[in-house]
Order: structure tokens, then sequence, then C-alpha cells
């Protein structure tokens, strides 16, 4: 199931869409249908395009300050801001973004939180140590205790995710938890928690679009636009499928 979770944001991309339209136009031999493709790839190449996209999807969770927060049993960081590469039988880590993770420390050691929990995130096909047994020993090399650090089991995606928070929860006698990730991800994390019988509070992070301001390098397309476009979509795909799969 996580290969075609994986999988199916990528048969439904703009990418695909326009390599559809361009076979078509061959196919066919409609030269509006080039057009078309060249206008599609225009369009998705746009920053203003992504930057709206990314508006829509972070709109409904903007920032939050700490002081602006209840007290929790625990502060939960979901995984997904790591990429780790082996060469030569070292494991090597590159930060995507680390506001999940400095996020999550925050609230612990401000007292908002008891304890830490982080996911052990890991892809069936990676070769890297599972994302939160990283973030553990990261955390303690900046002074957490490791009495305050909780890791679940390995989860392939936010659905399994929540099914190891849930199971760590009811181990551990947690009631009351934080969940810390994206802007963009809280909606479908908060349906997909609240199916595991989790109602937690959410802590947003790493904002793509909401803040930014608008300027004349919007309208000049890109390949970072075209990357940051089909991104977004790929998150309204993520959402539909879980609200469909219910």
């Amino acid at each position: 199931m996580i290969y075609f979770h994986k999988i199916l944001p990528l048969i439904v991309s703009p990418l695909i869409l326009i390599i559809f339209v361009l076979l078509l136009s061959i196919f066919l031999r409609k030269s509006k249908l080039i057009i078309l493709s060249i206008f599609l790839i225009c369009l998705c190449s746009l920053k203003i395009t992504s930057h709206l996209i990314w508006l829509s999807l972070e709109r409904s969770n903007p920032p939050k300050q700490l002081n602006e927060i209840e007290n929790y049993d625990a502060v939960v960081v979901l995984s997904g801001m790591l990429t780790t590469n082996k060469i030569h039988g070292v494991n090597f880590v590159e930060w995507d973004d680390p506001d999940r993770f400095f996020a999550g420390l925050s609230i612990l050691k401000s007292n908002k939180a008891e304890k830490i929990i982080f996911t052990r995130g890991l892809l069936p096909w990676s070769n890297s140590p599972p994302e939160g047994e990283i973030l553990k020993r990261k955390a303690i090399e900046l002074g957490i205790p490791e009495n305050k650090i909780i890791l679940t089991k390995v989860a392939a995606n936010t659905s399994e995710e929540a099914e190891a928070v849930k199971e760590l929860l009811t181990v551990n006698n947690i009631n009351k938890v934080i969940i810390v990730t994206s802007s963009f991800h809280i909606p479908r994390t908060e349906f997909i928690f609240l199916k595991q019988g989790i109602s937690a509070d959410s802590f947003p992070v790493d904002f793509k679009s909401l803040g930014y301001e608008i300027n004349w390098t919007f309208f000049f397309p890109s390949a970072h636009g075209f990357y940051e476009t089909s991104k977004g979509i790929r998150e309204y795909i993520g959402r539909l499928y879980y609200y469909l799969k219910q």
C-alpha cells in the first residue's frame, strides 16, 4: 500500500498531465494541444501559481507562539525532515527542514510538555536508520535528557505514524498531546489521528507561502516554481486519498 500511496501522486501530477497532452497532440496531430501543453508548463512554473496553492494549504493554520498553547503530557514530532545517504558505508544526514525538530524541543524546554515523542519514520526502500533515532541522538546532544524522549515503532507514512503514536500513548498512559508538523500537513494529520481516536492540538511550522510578500519575481517561470506547484498539488492528492479511503 505504501508504494501505491507514493506512486499515485506521480500519476496525476502536472508533469504526467503535460506529457499526456503532448503525446495526444502527436497522435491526433493537433497543434492546439501543443500550445496547451506549453501554456500548462508556463503556468505551473510561475512562482505565483505555487504561492497561491501553498497559501490555500496553509491559510487555516497560521503560526502559534509558545505562550498561546496549553500544557501537555507530550509533544509529538512527526518525521519527514531528514534525508539520509549512505556513502562508503557511512550515513550522512541532510536536513531538509529542521523546523519540526526545533519547535518540538522549544515546546519541551519551555515546560509546555513533559515528554517529547519522535516517530521512527522509515520508507521501505531506505537504507538509513529510522528518522526518530537520528533525532533522538541530536536532541541528547543538545541537552535533552534521554528519559524525556520516547520513540514510536517504525512507520512509513502519516497513517502508520498515527497508529504507532496511539499504541505508544496507551502503553505510557499519555493523554494530552500536541503534534508538531508542517502547516500544510495539519489538516491531513488531524483527520488521520482522529481516526485513531487521538484528539490532539497542533503546532504548525515550516511555512511555504504564508507571510511571504508577492513581488515581480513571482511572475517569471522557473524549474523551482514547477517543483513547488507539483508538491502543493501532491498534498491535495494526499488529502483526497485519505478522505476517500475512510
